[in-house]
């Protein structure tokens, strides 16, 4: 009887440490001497097979050079569960690449997207490549069509591809490769940009234009640096015959070296690069053009990529004339793009209509109701997007609509109006509302509300609407934001809010 005891006793002992061991949650693959990570989850986890090759292909390349880039795989419960990346002080890139961004963001969800904002937020570097460079925005123009899905990043204005003038990526082989305006050549696989038909040609503040498709006019952004994120519409990693063909060898090594020299500039990272094979003549040390002046301290070099040290010629944008008669001279005139413009005449582009940043410390301008006993909108300072204000609504009532911000803006003269701002929605749960709307004269349209679903954003996030045709020409113009919440702890809050016109 003691010996059938011993043994049931040992048998329960085993089968509960199998059950103990088979019920531990996988280990994140994230080592503590790791300094990128890569969404890698193919299929309908949203990257592509040849993008997470090419990933491989360009970080192995890095590794060859600097031991100290080591990278890792993580998959869709990687990103939202099992590797909480603040956990990780020693990752400095995150890497989101090409594939189908919905599928990418459908995969990840509003967990993966909280643990990738709080990374980015904590100041490390990202970098998004095509499908990755949609996923950071709020919504996207795809082949014309508008998309805005609840789980992209939204810290990007409206971004549009593919871009059909380049290749379109309907018909085959939906790829091509084309010139930079930095002198390199790269694969273009249906990348975003701006400005090209549904959107402004406009970066957010804190945007730089690091290389624009050179076949195109007017500066069509391929390579964007935004404060600590690097996001490329074309493929500098990709690898020559996987996938595609028509670029060499000697190009993509050239890529993965701009490439690399980017993202330590966004990441805060000194991982060692080659020098260049052919460096220009703004990042070869010597005097081209014999003016005495070398590299970028010669007025001839607009960026370290530019293969032209000569002087630049004067024209209407660097004489130092007023010469539209505004009271701005040269690149300080909106009229200039850059100082090779000879034409200093102000655009006629977007208009700004209105803009409240909520600095001057009120609401002054907008009419404020509420239901009986709720709170009006407020200027307040806890949590702005920029600066030191925004605007928040605690209405603490369920009365739909609980709490009403309002403005009057004429558009008239203009034919076509724009409305962005940025928003952060804290602790909505189902039975509360955040609406934005504008006036046309007669009714209010929607511009978005959150409906039966809940809220909780875990940073600002932007949104920018096209409005119809309507809106234009229009003195009765108004737009309006509504916030309905019962709890001490729920908030809605607004920042930048921008009206265009053009």
């Amino acid at each position: 009887m003691k010996k059938i005891f011993i043994v049931s006793v040992l048998v329960l002992a085993i089968v509960s440490a199998f059950v103990f061991v088979s019920a531990r949650p996988p280990a994140c693959p994230i080592q503590s001497d790791t300094s990128v990570v890569i969404y890698g989850d193919t299929g309908n986890g949203g990257v592509g097979t040849p993008s997470k090759s090419w990933q491989t292909h360009f970080f192995d390349w890095w590794h060859s050079y600097d031991p100290n880039v080591k990278y890792v795989f993580l998959d869709r419960n990687d990103v939202k569960s099992d590797c909480d990346l603040s956990r990780f002080p020693n990752v400095k890139l995150y890497v989101q690449p090409g594939g189908d961004a919905y599928y990418q963001q459908n995969a990840l969800g509003s967990q993966g997207k909280a643990n990738i904002l709080n990374f980015i937020n904590s100041g490390k570097g990202f970098f998004g490549t095509c499908a990755g460079f949609y996923y950071v925005a709020g919504d996207y123009y795809w082949q014309g069509k508008y998309y805005s899905w609840s789980n992209l990043l939204g810290i990007f204005p409206t971004l549009e591809g593919s871009v059909t003038d380049i290749a379109d990526y309907d018909n085959s082989p939906g790829y091509a490769l084309t010139p930079l305006s930095n002198g390199f050549n790269a694969i273009y696989y249906g990348g975003p940009t701006r400005g090209w038909r549904n959107t402004p040609n406009t970066l957010p503040v804190g945007a730089e234009n690091k290389a624009s498709f050179a076949a195109l006019p007017n500066y069509l952004p391929a390579v964007v640096k935004y404060n600590n994120m690097l996001l490329t519409s074309v493929h500098l990693e990709a690898f020559e015959n996987d996938g595609i063909t028509g670029l060499s060898s000697e190009q993509r090594i050239e890529n993965y070296k701009l490439l690399a020299n980017n993202i330590n500039e966004v990441a805060g990272t000194s991982f060692y690069v080659p020098a260049y094979t052919n460096p220009s003549q703004c990042n070869d040390g010597i005097d081209n053009d014999g003016d005495g002046f070398v590299d970028m301290a010669d007025s001839g070099c607009v960026n370290a990529g530019d293969n032209d040290e000569t002087d630049i010629p004067m024209t209407r944008c660097n004489d130092g004339i007023d010469n539209d008669g505004d009271g701005l001279v040269d690149l300080t005139d909106l009229g200039c793009v850059d100082s090779l413009d000879n034409n200093e005449t102000d655009p006629t582009g977007p208009t700004e209509l209105f803009f409240d940043d909520f600095e001057s410390g009120s609401l002054s301008g907008w009419v404020l109701t509420k239901v009986f006993g709720g709170n009006d909108w407020a200027n307040a300072v806890t949590n702005p997007y920029q600066g030191a204000r925004y605007a928040q609504s605690q209405p603490m009532s369920t009365n739909e609509p609980a709490s009403v911000m309002e403005r009057s803006i004429s558009t008239s003269g203009y034919a076509s109006v724009t409305v962005s701002y940025y928003k952060r929605l804290v602790g909505l749960d189902v039975a509360d509302e955040f609406q934005a709307k504008w006036f046309d004269g007669a009714q209010w349209n929607v511009l978005e509300f959150t409906g039966s679903n809940s809220a909780n954003d875990a940073g600002y996030v932007l949104k920018t609407f096209d409005l119809p045709a309507n809106a234009g020409d229009n003195s009765n113009f108004k737009i309006r934001f509504e916030c309905t919440a019962g709890a001490v702890s729920e908030y809605c809050r607004v920042d930048n809010v921008n009206v265009e016109g053009q």
